[in-house]
């Protein structure tokens, strides 16, 4: 995956796995899957919520130093803009993040879809005006929850229909994903895509890192 990535993503590949000598954080195809599900969410889900999932959930991150925190919450804001805008251009403009098996090229679709399926799980219920609302959306969400299924092994369709999704998955993830975010934009009130969470907070606001400290006694202090 790596030679593919552009030189933001490699530093955003490269932040991520220095963090896991200490934490337990989504790698960068996790991370992406987590980003677009946030962002075809029916809702809005805040920074000071979904961030410390990335580097490992219940437990405190451990950074090196107040800057190396801000620097990864930056690149991880980074991506979710550059998402965010690849989602709201026309047609084709969003390519999913996915590791290679390079000794047989095979796309592995898995951890993507892990990472969708947990932001998923953020607001479950609302989910349910997509599923409920029929054609194309409702689809889609029902292709993505198929190849959650198949990735938990909890899938219930046959072999052979299941080898084929599979198969197909890399192809039908961007199609199914930009689908959901015009649902979204059609039915959230936005004019110009979903409200992207500001990248500069209060000093007086919740750390986006997660700590449950304020900002100005935790990565704002310097």
């Amino acid at each position: 995956m790596d030679e593919a990535l552009s030189p933001r993503l490699r530093s955003l590949d490269r932040a991520l796995c220095q963090l896991a000598d200490t934490n337990d954080p989504m790698d960068l195809s996790q991370l992406d899957g987590f980003v677009a599900g946030l962002l075809v969410c029916p809702d809005l889900i805040m920074p000071s919520e979904w961030l410390p999932l990335i580097w490992g959930g219940d437990d405190e991150p451990v950074f090196d130093g107040i800057a190396d925190a801000q620097q990864l919450i930056a690149m991880v804001m980074e991506h979710y803009n550059a998402v965010s805008t690849a989602l709201h251009r026309k047609r084709g403009r969003y390519s999913p993040i996915f590791d290679i098996d390079v000794r047989h090229d095979e796309v592995l679709w898995e951890l993507w879809i892990d990472g969708f399926n947990t932001a998923m799980q953020l607001r479950a219920e609302s989910w349910d005006a997509i599923a409920l609302s029929g054609g194309a959306p409702s689809d889609a969400l029902l292709g993505l929850t198929c190849l959650i299924m198949i990735d938990r092994g909890e899938g219930d369709l046959p072999a052979e229909a299941t080898d084929a999704l599979s198969a197909d998955a890399p192809d039908l993830i961007p199609l199914w994903i930009e689908t959901l975010a015009a649902w979204r934009l059609e039915h959230s009130g936005y004019t110009k895509g979903p409200s992207v969470p500001k990248t500069k907070t209060g000093r007086n606001e919740p750390c986006p890192c997660g700590s449950g400290k304020k900002y100005k006694k935790c990565c704002g202090l310097n």
